[in-house]
């Protein structure tokens, strides 16, 4: 599996580099997390979005919402207008699938896709003109060009008494190693650590890089297991295997969040980690 670093947002990040991956395998080519700015990435990474065969959300936070409506009318048959869906359904090429846990799947569209794509060129539209969707259930799981992909409900971000949740996506093949990706998840709990870390031989985590913390990344103080964070500490074991994807636009000029000098390159070896990922960067699993 070839594993591709894009930029997709610029929540956090005027350089565009929010966390996305583009996976490709057997002819096959799913992008993780569609980010705000995930279609423009795709284009200046010299990719089509006509290429996309498969779609994974993880959350349904909205910088991760605009590029699916997006790349939704990118792929919609004009030409032929309203498309009949039974005719394309099987056509990835047309249709890309999209897979995201059940609930999710129906909050993307009833709290935000529905308002932007029901109603369009004089009919009613659904989630299902224009993807072929996926839902699973929890516990379940689904498969991608010859691995199994598993399900991580974690949380994203808590709110008063409201709790969003994220779905991480946990991937394993005979004779390969075992690849995790933590979509956009709040620091780990003692059980994610426990479980889902120890499983992984490659694990993807995103990290906000300030010394503050906004309630919904993991952050670098955290990951690091410094005094002051009040971490869950992880073992040197589990963070060699980690890929960090930063957030801050700091990062890439070697600055901190108040703009003195940091390695970050330099910061991140010595506290055991495997390095930050970047765009453009390509890993071969």
């Amino acid at each position: 599996m070839k594993i591709t670093v894009l930029g997709c947002g610029n929540a956090f990040s005027r350089k565009n580099f929010n966390q996305c991956f583009l996976l490709e395998e057997e002819n096959s080519v799913m992008m993780i997390d569609c980010g705000q700015k995930a279609i423009d990435a795709l284009f200046h990474a010299g990719r089509k979005p006509s290429e996309i065969t498969d779609v994974y959300i993880s959350h349904a936070h909205n910088d991760h919402i605009g590029a699916l409506e997006e790349l939704a009318f990118l792929r919609y048959d004009w030409k032929n207008r309203p498309r009949r869906y039974t005719e394309a359904i099987d056509n990835p090429r047309y249709a890309p699938r999209l897979i995201a846990n059940s609930q999710l799947m129906k909050d993307l569209w009833n709290k935000s896709l529905r308002g932007g794509l029901e109603s369009m060129e004089g009919f009613v539209a659904t989630l299902d003109t224009f993807y072929k969707t996926v839902p699973i259930e929890d516990n379940e799981t689904f498969t991608w060009a010859g691995w199994k992909c598993k399900l991580i409900q974690q949380v994203h971000i808590m709110t008063g008494s409201t709790i969003a949740c994220t779905f991480g996506l946990m991937m394993t093949k005979n004779g390969h190693e075992s690849v995790y990706f933590t979509t956009d998840s709040q620091h780990v709990s003692p059980r994610q650590m426990e479980v889902f870390y120890k499983e992984a031989d490659i694990i993807f985590q995103d990290c906000e890089c300030t010394p503050w913390m906004s309630g919904v990344h993991a952050n670098y103080a955290q990951l690091a297991g410094y005094p002051d964070a009040n971490s869950v500490k992880l073992p040197a074991e589990i963070k060699a295997k980690m890929w960090l994807s930063h957030y801050q636009d700091f990062v890439l000029d070697n600055k901190d969040a108040l703009g003195n000098d940091c390695d970050w390159k330099a910061k991140a070896a010595e506290d055991g980690f495997r390095g930050f990922v970047h765009v453009g960067m390509v890993i071969e699993i």
